[in-house]
């Protein structure tokens, strides 16, 4: 099974479209019959109305107006009616509404059930594309995010100068590259925006760097030189904006890796599923490669070869949230439960688990937009984790940890919730 893989290029009459110099007669997005690609076409016309897309959807299991059959369904009749070319697909008396198109999280579980390959998540988000780059018309919430990170690179609007907040707080020496990465350093560690900004990310960030110290591993960080990898841009259709965060990181590692030639060389690791997607996959869309590994890929691995050793096992009884954007989009399931039986957890799984994992309800730029229609997403996860009777949920994704920490407390329980890398780190460390 492959990973779903990243989103497609902005096309505009068949060829990606220059972002330094568009043409006057540029598309930008889905917007109305025209715009419809070729494979718009064939996945709307492969479409069988089995309803599996529906039935996996967490927009649709908590009551919001999106249903990716439906969606698919509206875009096939509006293709195939009598109408202007130039119609509008999307808005006021358009066969789709607007809070059809922002209840989506990009999770993915659509694409992943679909037996004839429909891709919702590129469609709808092409459809973004045009109202955020055209219409101008996006939740309000949204225009804040923007903003933020076209200024300040993070979508918290935060000061880039605190970047480094979290290195001040470790017991250990943490080396910050400023120039290019030096011979001895074998791993980049990307922080990301939520590890270094948000409270509880950055207890991971830290669990992260004591354990590759403790290990051996020499790393180092970006700090200051690191901006949002584009994620929430992207997610959100504002490509426009994803261009140029993108392009001021590509040549952030171009600049680290300058004598490092060969991809195998430019190794990064991630704690954040969205930066793993994006610098991963999306960047090569640019013409960058770089391997990427995400913290439980790369802690499990030295777990393996015997750099680091559980000597504190723990008894607590554990369920494993599978983040979207590391199960689904990129198939890493099995090293982070590997990882926690290392440490002597008993797992207990969720009914929705790995390919069926639920959403958080965080993803598709959602962790930026009110969450106003139906049910929330986050409570609907929680009680599906509370009801297994676990004593703490582990998630590998800060914008995971967020949402499930808030529900737990909306729940008013007293699970824990807390990263694989902590689990981890609890069991290596002498009391």
């Amino acid at each position: 099974k492959n990973s779903l893989g990243p989103l497609p290029e902005m096309l505009s009459h068949g060829k990606p479209i220059n972002f330094e110099d568009p043409a006057e007669d540029d598309v930008f997005g889905l917007g109305t019959r025209a715009d419809i690609s070729w494979k718009g076409l064939l996945d709307m016309t492969s479409c069988t109305e089995c309803g599996r897309c529906q039935s996996q959807c967490p927009a649709w299991h908590t009551d919001k107006p999106l249903s990716p059959k439906l969606l698919i369904m509206a875009m096939r009749d509006h293709a195939m009616a009598k109408v202007v070319e130039t119609e509008n697909l999307v808005g006021e008396k358009a066969p789709i509404d607007l809070d059809v198109l922002w209840s989506c999280t990009s999770c993915g579980a659509c694409v992943e059930e679909c037996p004839v390959d429909i891709e919702h998540v590129d469609h709808i988000v092409n459809m973004r594309r045009f109202q955020v780059l055209v219409e101008s018309e996006f939740p309000t919430e949204l225009g804040g995010t923007f903003r933020n990170l076209e200024k300040a690179g993070n979508p918290w609007g935060a000061n880039k100068q605190d970047r480094e907040g979290w290195i001040a707080e470790c017991d250990f020496p943490i080396r910050v590259v400023s120039g290019e990465l030096p011979e001895d350093v074998e791993y980049l560690f990307w922080v990301g925006c939520a590890g270094a900004y948000e409270e509880r990310a950055k207890k991971t960030t830290k669990a992260v760097a004591e354990l590759l110290h403790m290990a051996g591993v020499n790393f180092a960080v970006l700090g200051k030189r690191e901006t949002c990898t584009g994620d929430p841009a992207r997610r959100a259709g504002n490509e426009f904006l994803y261009q140029i965060l993108s392009k001021e990181n590509i040549e952030t590692f171009t600049q680290v890796f300058e004598t490092r030639k060969d991809k195998g060389t430019k190794k990064v690791v991630v704690t954040c599923p969205h930066c793993f997607t994006t610098i991963g996959r999306d960047y090569a869309q640019s013409g960058y490669e770089l391997q990427v590994v995400h913290h439980t890929q790369l802690l499990n691995q030295l777990v393996r070869e015997g750099r680091l050793i559980a000597i504190n096992k723990s008894e607590k009884s554990l369920t494993y949230h599978d983040p979207c954007y590391l199960g689904r989009h990129n198939q890493v399931f099995e090293a982070p439960r590997e990882l926690l039986g290392a440490t002597g957890v008993t797992i207990t799984e969720m009914p929705r688990n790995q390919e069926r994992s639920f959403c958080c309800g965080a993803g598709g730029g959602r962790m930026w937009m009110e969450e106003k229609l139906g049910t929330q997403i986050n409570l609907n996860r929680v009680d599906e984790a509370l009801a297994t009777g676990v004593e703490e949920v582990a998630v590998a994704c800060p914008f995971c940890r967020v949402m499930v920490t808030d529900g737990v407390a909306a729940r008013e329980s007293q699970v824990q919730v807390l990263d694989v890398a902590q689990a981890l780190l609890r069991a290596v460390k002498p009391n």
